[in-house]
């Protein structure tokens, strides 16, 4: 687990105090529009509703600076105001506050969490029995409560197949709620042979305390809006409030899908699988010399068998062929006994003829 360093913790917590102090200026400086905007309209009937819309915005401006610095300390592991070093307030390590309720100094009161942990795990698994393992995995998956979020499968069976043939491949990505992860690898496992095992776990704690604080900010901030909206009476005022609340209301929607994708992460752990069918297992330690010469001895009958049994099917397969070339070779021979017997016909016939005119030139 990597661990965050004090320039980290720093850093976040003055990019949330700068972010702080950029919500006080955008009130304020609304304060001033709407109270300008009031200020246009005239009449002494407008002054108390101005001087009471500014104090309210100025209000708000003032108590959400507050509650974001507090809360930003609190959780960057620094006391909140009024606090001593070493309160509950603080950051430990065994878990991480979350922001509670506003109390009437300014400062928050926070409630203790367990940390936000996304762990990832990576494995390699070979088997012997590929349809098995795959169908195994996805029942034991959906039994605790998981789902699979990809899976790809490619190649051929090698079962009683040629050597060149390509053998099966999954890709598969599961969702396994965390505390149900180990379990899961375990019975992994002991249905096939891990080769290979990597697990990273990453640390949102603070993020997800930083969205929350920032959230509820917000919140209050669109609340305090709300208020200075019943109380406008310009239309110059209507529409710069609700031109900030739209604003707000987008930046909500972006932080709780925020939360939801940490919780989704938190909630459900990744596992990426690998798996490789295979006929022997890779060793995962090292093998002793009587252990190796009895697989070495069974991979040689492996492959005298394997050979026979090759060697039977390309007999068989080939056959047809061979009957084609037999009869082709049939029809040659009978075309050639023709051939060579019309020959030697002739040449007796030729001899027989040239007997006979000898004899006949021999009678006088």
């Amino acid at each position: 687990m990597k661990k965050r360093t004090a320039f980290d913790i720093c850093h976040t917590t003055a990019l949330s105090a700068h972010g702080a102090a950029l919500s006080r200026l955008s009130a304020v400086l609304l304060a001033a529009l709407v109270a300008g905007s009031l200020s246009g309209c005239g009449g002494g009937s407008f002054s108390a509703t101005r001087k009471s819309v500014a104090m309210e915005t100025t209000a708000a401006a003032m108590e959400m600076d507050s509650y974001e610095a507090a809360a930003y300390d609190t959780a960057a592991g620094m006391p909140a105001p009024g606090g001593a070093p070493g309160s509950s307030s603080g950051f430990s390590p065994e878990a991480a506050p979350e922001q509670g309720t506003l109390t009437a100094s300014g400062t928050i009161q926070p409630t203790v969490t367990s940390r936000k942990l996304i762990r990832n795990v990576d494995l390699h698994v070979e088997t012997t029995e590929f349809d098995t393992l795959i169908s195994s995995i996805s029942k034991t998956v959906t039994d605790l409560g998981g789902y699979l979020e990809s899976s790809d499968i490619s190649g051929t069976s090698i079962s009683g197949s040629y050597e060149y043939e390509q053998r099966r491949y999954a890709s598969l990505t599961a969702r396994i709620p965390s505390d149900k992860l180990d379990g899961f690898i375990a019975q992994v496992d002991t249905q096939g042979n891990i080769t290979s095992r990597s697990e990273s776990t990453q640390d949102v704690t603070l993020q997800y305390s930083d969205v929350e604080s920032r959230k509820k900010s917000l919140t209050i901030e669109q609340e305090r809006l709300w208020a200075l909206l019943e109380k406008a009476d310009s239309v110059d005022a209507v529409i710069a409030l609700e031109s900030r609340l739209s604003e707000i209301r987008y930046q909500l929607e972006s932080l709780e899908s925020q939360l939801r994708t940490y919780d989704n992460q938190v909630d459900y752990s990744t596992v990426r699988l690998s798996v490789d069918e295979v006929k022997v297992f890779t060793p995962t330690s090292p093998d002793s010399v009587f252990t190796r010469m009895q697989k070495g001895f069974q991979k040689s009958l492996a492959n005298v068998g394997e050979g026979l049994l090759n060697f039977s099917v390309w007999f068989v397969t080939i056959l047809p062929v061979l009957f084609v070339l037999a009869v082709i070779a049939l029809i040659l021979l009978l075309i050639a006994k023709q051939i060579l017997a019309h020959s030697v016909r002739k040449a007796q016939k030729n001899s027989e003829q040239k007997a006979q005119k000898a004899s006949e030139q021999d009678t006088p």
